[in-house]
């Protein structure tokens, strides 16, 4: 009997231990996690930070005016208040302004970086008042791989407008709706990626183009870009002279637009001759390219006219057929800048760096 008080302390005590472990292992696993959220969000600032000098050595300079990290305890966000970008190796050089912009990764899932960005964007050239001012609905992006080669970029617009400044009225150009997807295949070389590209845009209108009438347009397209050594950022010009000596092409598998009951469906390649200029060849196919014709020519000229662009059209081209309707096929051609509708000279395109 003198035994018997002995055991019920114990048994006490071995009861409060059990009750107590799982509220020590949640404090411990919430100390590791807050400890691994630390060193993520660390790693995303350290990540974004080598980002910004890579793009300030190929002249663009970022900036915020204030910038913080959160998103504890699932995911990392940086905020940028009046993000800015600085394009100092165009020429004039411009600067573009926003309101703010959020990126934000999750914990487990640290390449993948979605960004939205709140408008209006106002774009300047150095020193000079406000030249073109843009707005939207929805502006975002994705990358996945920016902790490593980049493998993917997506860009989304939702009634998006472009403005000239001091202009009130019908915006200068308009969409409804626009995609830009930029994959790196791959199947491809490390040191020769190809790039696969797919754009669409909905209800895109540019009232001060007569030609296009006001009318909305849709349009979506598919390309391959061979020749590209690397992803690096670098100006536009040093990055056009490099494709154009490693033999870069521009494939577009099919280019799609539709305005009202026309249609116009391309395909082919396109290069860089060494003058710079652009040099390849297209196949074009139209169905309702009356309408066309008719924008080009006026209201206001005479109908023999119209119907000898229509005649002289339909000589140049052969029969096809989009989405059953009858087409007509034409070829385009692009020669060292000097751009051809069949035989029949259209211009020449200026050097591109």
């Amino acid at each position: 009997m003198s035994g018997a008080p002995m055991s019920q302390p114990r048994g006490t005590a071995r009861r409060r231990w059990l009750i107590g472990l799982p509220f020590a292992l949640v404090v411990v696993l919430a100390a590791v996690w807050s400890i691994a959220w630390y060193l993520a969000a660390q790693r995303a600032d350290a990540t974004i930070t080598a980002w910004i000098e890579q793009e300030a050595r190929a002249g663009r300079l970022y900036r915020c005016g204030t910038r913080t990290t959160g998103g504890y305890p699932f995911r990392i966000e940086v905020r940028c208040a009046e993000p800015s970008v600085e394009l100092a190796g165009a020429e004039p050089p411009r600067a573009l302004r926003a309101k703010s912009l959020l990126g934000v990764a999750q914990v487990y899932q640290p390449d993948l970086i979605i960004a939205e960005i709140a408008g209006p964007l106002e774009i300047t050239q150095a020193g000079e008042p406000v030249l073109w001012r843009a707005d939207w609905g929805l502006a975002q992006a994705s990358l996945r791989g920016i902790a490593g080669t980049p493998e993917r970029l997506s860009i989304v617009l939702d009634a998006v407008r472009l403005d000239a400044a001091g202009e009130s009225g019908a915006p200068f150009a308009a969409a409804n709706h626009m995609e830009l997807h930029v994959r790196r295949d791959p199947a491809s070389a490390p040191d020769q990626p190809v790039l696969d590209l797919a754009a669409q845009g909905a209800g895109m209108t540019m009232p001060s183009a007569t030609l296009l009438g006001g009318k909305p347009i849709d349009g979506d397209m598919t390309a391959l870009v061979r020749g590209i050594s690397d992803l690096r950022p670098k100006p536009l010009p040093d990055r056009l002279r490099q494709w154009q000596a490693a033999g870069g092409r521009l494939q577009v598998t099919k280019l799609r637009l539709q305005q009202g009951d026309a249609t116009a469906i391309a395909s082919g390649e396109v290069g860089l001759a060494a003058s710079g200029r652009p040099d390849g060849a297209f196949n074009v196919s139209m169905v309702g390219f009356e309408q066309v014709v008719q924008q080009l020519v006026g209201p206001g000229r005479g109908a023999n006219l119209q119907l000898g662009l229509v005649a002289g059209l339909s000589l140049l081209g052969r029969p096809a057929e989009i989405d059953g309707k009858r087409a007509l096929a034409l070829s385009l051609r692009v020669k060292d800048g000097a751009v051809f509708l069949g035989p029949i000279p259209l211009g020449k395109i200026d050097p591109l760096f």
